[in-house]
């Protein structure tokens, strides 16, 4: 799934770089299950993290 969204036309991702550091930030968060899903959105965050608009839905105090 991750790199089908990937390989979408018109999907505007961030770096390798600021990917590694936003899934690194999740990998140590409470609400981060399976190796992949954030308990508070339900998203693959693998693919959210790699979104250029995609926001850490942690409430009140974003984490990335």
């Amino acid at each position: 799934m991750v790199n089908e969204v990937i390989n979408m036309r018109g999907i505007r991702l961030v770096s390798d770089a600021e990917y590694e550091k936003r899934i690194g930030i999740c990998m140590d968060c409470d609400k981060f299950e399976y190796g992949s899903t954030c308990m508070l959105c339900g998203c693959v965050m693998q693919v959210r993290a790699r979104l250029k608009d995609g926001k850490c839905p942690y409430p009140k105090q974003k984490k990335w």
